[in-house]
């Protein structure tokens, strides 16, 4: 039959995908019939009245799906021989592709239709309905063929010569249906050839008589690999107790079809390929000729793209209920943690509301308000710091910096804390002074060893803490030691996870966000080096990370190497002169709050909202001592306003204020024309300690 002329019924319950499925029939065959029936049993009728070519069936319809319509199809003399193509939504769905077998359905097509795909199968179908069609016709010949020469050899029967012509036509007959019977034998292989399933044909006598081309492809075996099913066992299923399993269950399921007459069930299997690659296959299998002939067509449907999405499907789900846990620990976690110092904050400043306090109890809210601004600001910090780190847009400062020095700073900061809990700290530098000034980023090294201290303090309730470093080949080795509590033999997996503290729900009440672990894995990294941890629960921790040792050659000057800008050291308030004082700031609040903090070594405060309004002042007053920049700000920000005012004054010192205090701030700061930085928030001493470098 002529592809132009075949006749296609299309069955669904939407309008809109019978015009779209009319228009790609069209499109690909465009002399051929499209009929449309809107559900199942008007599709039913149209098939048995107009016998079409191939039909094309939905799945989801109201009061009959598209499995029961098949049902009846099949069940129908009338048009069980026309192939049927499921349209389905889910191209891999396996239960509907089983129930579509069990229908008794050829093919599947997935929503929407791919007109190359749709072309494929209905050539595919045509072929398949052309071949039934002249296998029913020679039977019925055969038929009549066989009761022709009957009736003759029952009337010239007493005719010997008429019985021997008789005799020679039936011979005749029957080498003609033999040779029609090959050919339409061939041209059934031809269309199972073109099939992109891979198929095999074996016989009765556990013959393996054809594979198609998509067999070969998908498998790689060549009817030399496997001439027998036990060849096939033998090399597709290598493992001796599952091929059994295969084997009884094929057999299995044979004899059960055999006897009683319904479909194969497909079976899941692994399948090992030539290449000693596996794929997971859906296998079936039909009776092709008769009973007596016992020969068999094996389909083998390759779903292993389908299996290996649905494992990463599981994963996914897995990873997004972790995730979602983790989120749900974090949000809680970090509403008690800003909750908690935020009530300090609040109910302090409500308590220093009340008359008549005494001095020392003044001071004593002050202390706690100040304490709950620390533990604030730090939460702030880390959070900002790993939101960076998340985004990739942590940068790298590399400067000089004294190991020694830092040691000894972090040493003398901490131990006031230490011996406040009863124990001891000690701190252990290997090299001399020259040797321990390399070239790293000195913040985050500061970072990472304030974070393993504050935590060795933090878990550790007696004992000591020792902290310090050793070169090992060309790495420095640092440690931080504790006699603390240790960590659950369970959890340290998760110890430098983000958003996760080990000892939640312990009956020690720990403070912290459960970042500082992680902030410091990133930062180690970041340099180049590694972190780990050795630790046993009930006898404290070891936290190591290395750093790689890149010696500065040639001793240039460091400046205020101890400690990290964000960090005030501890310093008298010195005196300083009267000062011009430009203050530039958009916020209200932190404008006076400046005004006051620098209201003692003032003789005059200019004050601007923008940019450009303080390059203007800056302009009209050349005798301004000092400019606190605040960065962030509409239209012009602090680092274009500096640099447009040091167009014209080189010699006034500007001070960049910024909210963010992140590591790379004072760099951009002092790139961008300013002389120093300072983080908010500040105090009157910070600023002091820091003003008394100029004046």
């Amino acid at each position: 039959m002529e592809n132009n002329k075949i006749k296609i019924l299309a069955i669904d319950d939407n309008k809109d995908n019978l015009i779209t499925l009319s228009a790609l029939i069209k499109e690909a065959f465009p002399g051929a019939s499209t009929l449309t029936a809107l559900n199942g049993a008007a599709g039913i009728v149209k098939a048995v009245s107009e016998d079409p070519d191939v039909i094309l069936l939905d799945i989801l319809m109201p009061e009959v799906d598209g499995f029961e319509v098949c049902r009846e199809l099949k069940a129908d003399c009338k048009t069980c021989e026309i192939p049927v193509v499921f349209l389905t939504a889910a191209k891999k769905d396996k239960g509907s592709q089983i129930s579509a077998l069990e229908a008794g359905a050829e093919a599947f097509l997935a929503k929407p239709v791919d007109i190359i795909e749709l072309t494929a199968q209905i050539n595919a179908m045509v072929k398949i309905k052309d071949a039934r069609i002249q296998k029913h016709n020679e039977k019925e010949r055969l038929a009549e063929l066989v009761e022709k020469q009957t009736v003759e050899l029952k009337t010239n029967y007493a005719a010997t010569l008429n019985l021997l012509e008789d005799l020679s036509k039936e011979n005749e007959a029957r080498k003609q249906s033999e040779a029609a019977l090959r050919a339409s034998e061939m041209r059934f292989r031809t269309i199972i050839d073109a099939s992109p399933v891979p198929m095999a044909l074996n016989d009765g006598l556990q013959r393996i008589t054809f594979l198609n081309q998509a067999f070969v492809k998908t498998f790689g075996y060549t009817l030399e690999d496997i001439p027998a099913l036990a060849d096939w066992w033998t090399e597709a299923y290598p493992d001796l107790e599952y091929r059994q399993r295969v084997i009884d269950a094929w057999q299995s399921e044979l004899e059960r079809t055999q006897q009683s007459g319904t479909e194969f069930s497909p079976m899941e299997v692994i399948v090992r390929c030539k290449n000693r690659t596996s794929k997971t296959v859906l296998a079936s299998s039909s009776l092709f000729y008769d009973d007596a002939d016992g020969s068999h067509l094996a389909v083998l449907y390759d779903i292993s793209e389908r299996k290996q999405a649905e494992q990463e499907l599981i994963k996914a789900k897995e990873r997004a209920e972790e995730s979602d846990r983790l989120k749900s620990a974090f949000l809680a976690n970090m509403s008690h943690e800003i909750r908690t110092p935020m009530n300090g904050i609040l109910g302090f400043t409500g308590l220093l509301k009340e008359p008549h306090l005494t001095g020392e109890e003044q001071q004593q809210y002050i202390s706690m308000i100040e304490k709950s601004g620390d533990r604030m600001l730090n939460i702030i910090n880390d959070i900002v710091s790993i939101s960076k780190i998340e985004a990739g847009l942590m940068e790298v400062a590399v400067s000089a910096t004294n190991i020694n020095e830092q040691i000894e700073y972090i040493y003398n900061f901490f131990k006031p804390e230490v011996e406040q809990k009863g124990m001891q700290l000690s701190f252990k530098n290997t090299l001399p002074a020259k040797a321990a000034l390399i070239e790293t980023d000195r913040e985050k090294v500061y970072a990472i060893l304030t974070n393993l201290v504050k935590n060795a303090i933090k878990f550790t309730f007696a004992g000591s803490i020792e902290f310090g470093y050793e070169k090992k080949g060309g790495f420095l080795e640092f440690f931080v030691k504790d006699t603390g509590i240790g960590i659950p033999q369970d959890k340290k997996s998760a110890v430098f996870d983000r958003f996760v503290q080990l000892h939640v729900g312990d009956k020690r009440a720990f403070q912290g966000a459960g970042l500082g672990l992680a902030i410091s894995k990133a930062y180690a990294e970041l340099l180049g080096g590694s972190i780990w941890e050795e630790s046993e629960e009930g006898k404290g921790a070891v936290f190591y990370f290395t750093l790689p040792y890149n010696a500065v050659t040639e001793v240039k000057s460091v400046i205020d190497n101890t400690a990290p800008a964000d960090i005030p050291a501890e310093q008298k308030e010195c005196q300083i002169k009267k000062l011009k004082i430009l203050i530039v700031e958009d916020d209200e609040k932190s404008e006076v709050l400046i005004t006051i903090i620098v209201k003692n070594f003032n003789k005059e405060i200019l004050k601007a909202r923008t940019g450009a309004a303080a390059v203007d002042l800056c302009r009209n007053n050349p005798d301004i001592d000092l400019v606190l920049m605040d960065i962030e700000m509409p239209g012009m920000n602090g680092y274009e306003a500096t640099g447009q005012i040091r167009q014209f004054n080189k010699d006034v010192i500007i001070i960049a204020q910024t909210a963010y205090a992140l590591a790379g701030d004072r760099e951009k700061a002092i790139a961008a024309g300013c002389n120093d930085y300072i983080a908010k928030p500040y105090n009157k001493t910070s600023l002091t300690a820091l003003l008394k470098k100029y004046f």
